[in-house]
């Protein structure tokens, strides 16, 4: 399970104080960890257990990662 600040855009007008208080999208994801590299963490949402493939793949660069919790 990672807890992560997730980019965004918005096409809206804002003001300066808007842009300060402004954070990223706190999201939390689940699924398999198939190894972290030297830019991030690579996760999966199936793995085929007939099949030499792995399907979903979501990437989180490292500086967007707030914590990880290892399920069992």
């Amino acid at each position: 399970m990672v807890k992560w600040g997730d980019a965004f855009i918005e096409s809206d007008d804002f003001t300066y104080e808007e842009a300060v208080a402004t954070e990223p999208v706190w999201r939390t994801t689940v699924g398999y960890l198939i190894c972290r590299n030297r830019y991030g963490y690579v996760l999966a949402t199936d793995i085929y257990s007939d099949l030499d493939e792995i399907a979903g793949k979501l990437f989180i660069p490292h500086g967007m990662v707030v914590d990880i919790l290892y399920l069992t």
